[in-house]
């Protein structure tokens, strides 16, 4: 086994050999680690860090059991037709758009550019990102589906002055919206989109309007 420091967040892992020379994400925060050639074996405890394998291998961290991830990414990169929101427990913390600006955090004045924000951004917390996912239709631009993915807790939002695509470095697996989340992401179609884009995405209302919190996505 070749043992390896995550970078971000500094958990020892164990990763198997045929991984040597490549790229995977830390099961405790996400972030993507490099797995270097073997070295001498340490005593100190490590986590596993699997191949790849499709089947999720179960972990012990901090005295409670998690989920390894899949070594694919969830989210290789932001779509560029899409929208993106990151929501706290209550309401949109951040927005993206591809108008070249770049991640948009909210101030005390409104929203404002990621990158001329850094002090502001959290280091810590509890995120989900939120995807509208739109899709090009005869009539236009129209909303097809909301998917919703937990950040990692330890520094996810200041990945956000990094670049567009950073954050998804950060994403964990996918997850439910509260209600409260719910109803900050339709508030925020409407200061988004025109309602011609999202008003007769029914499947995408209906998800939102529901208290259901265990589907992570609109698609039926």
């Amino acid at each position: 086994m070749i043992q390896v420091a995550c970078t971000h967040c500094g958990v020892r892992l164990n990763a198997k050999e045929e991984l040597a020379g490549k790229t995977r994400k830390c099961p405790k925060c996400g972030g993507l680690v490099a797995i270097p050639q073997p070295t001498a074996a340490s005593d100190e405890p490590t986590v596993p860090l699997d191949a790849g394998a499709e089947t999720p291998t179960p972990i012990i961290h901090g005295g409670a059991a998690e989920a390894m991830l899949p070594a694919a990414p969830l989210l290789p990169r932001l779509v560029r037709q899409n929208r993106y929101l990151i929501c706290d427990k209550t309401s949109v913390v951040a927005t993206w758009d591809n108008d070249g600006r770049g991640w948009m955090i909210r101030v005390a004045s409104g929203f404002s550019p990621a990158r001329r924000n850094r002090d502001v951004l959290p280091a810590f917390g509890q995120f989900v990102l939120v995807a509208l996912e739109m899709a090009t239709t005869a009539a236009g631009l129209r909303l097809e589906a909301v998917e919703s993915y937990r950040l990692a807790s330890r520094l996810a939002l200041p990945k956000l002055a990094q670049g567009d695509d950073a954050i998804v470095e950060a994403v964990v697996e996918r997850i439910g919206l509260t209600r409260a989340q719910k109803n900050a992401t339709r508030v925020m179609l409407g200061e988004l989109l025109m309602r011609d884009v999202w008003g007769d995405s029914a499947d995408v209302l209906d998800f939102l309007a529901n208290a259901d919190y265990h589907s992570s996505s609109s698609r039926k």
